[in-house]
């Protein structure tokens, strides 16, 4: 367990830095990947909805401290992924690729617009005169799809990594266990 914690600690730390510098290189049509939805994502169908909303949690309040305006708002938005991703994965075979590209496809799409939906308002709200005409057909056409699109796409090795890494600690586990 204490083993799993450590890669898990390294994971974050990795992911966090991947996210603030490598991604910002890799745009495709202006669009940076968002990992730290991914694996969220990955983390939910493997392990269940409170492995998941933790995760979600720990790596959506890494996020708001790197690019947040609002302290909370994107733990709160990962935590409630996580958890309502990991309340489904009992009902799936959660080593069917299909399963991570719905599932990061989709979340991807209500994670983004939600963020989209709650920064506009909130300008909209407490500075009018700086506020955009909310413009969601623009928002989706030109930066969730293309996101969620790219998100899928990179699901896939990210999750193969990730069920890799369960297994060693599960065989790891089961040796143990026998003697």
């Amino acid at each position: 367990m204490k083993a799993r914690n450590i890669v898990f600690a390294v994971s974050i730390f990795i992911i966090v830095v991947l996210q603030t510098t490598v991604l910002h290189y890799i745009k495709i049509f202006g669009i940076t990947p968002n990992i730290m939805v991914v694996v969220v994502i990955g983390i939910a169908l493997l392990f269940g909805n409170t492995q998941g909303a933790i995760a979600g949690f720990i790596l959506g309040f890494c996020q708001d401290i790197t690019f947040g305006k609002m302290l909370g708002f994107y733990a709160l938005a990962g935590l409630y992924l996580g958890l309502v991703v990991g309340i489904v994965n009992k009902r799936l075979y959660r080593e069917n690729i299909l399963v991570i590209i719905f599932f990061t496809f989709i979340s991807t799409i209500v994670y983004e617009l939600s963020v989209y939906l709650v920064h506009e308002w909130g300008m909209h709200l407490f500075s009018p005169e700086n506020s955009n005409n909310l413009d969601i057909l623009y928002a989706v056409r030109n930066i969730t799809l293309p996101e969620a699109i790219y998100n899928s796409i990179i699901s896939v090795p990210i999750y193969a990594l990730m069920i890799r890494i369960n297994d060693r600690f599960e065989n790891a586990n089961k040796s143990i266990r026998k003697y």
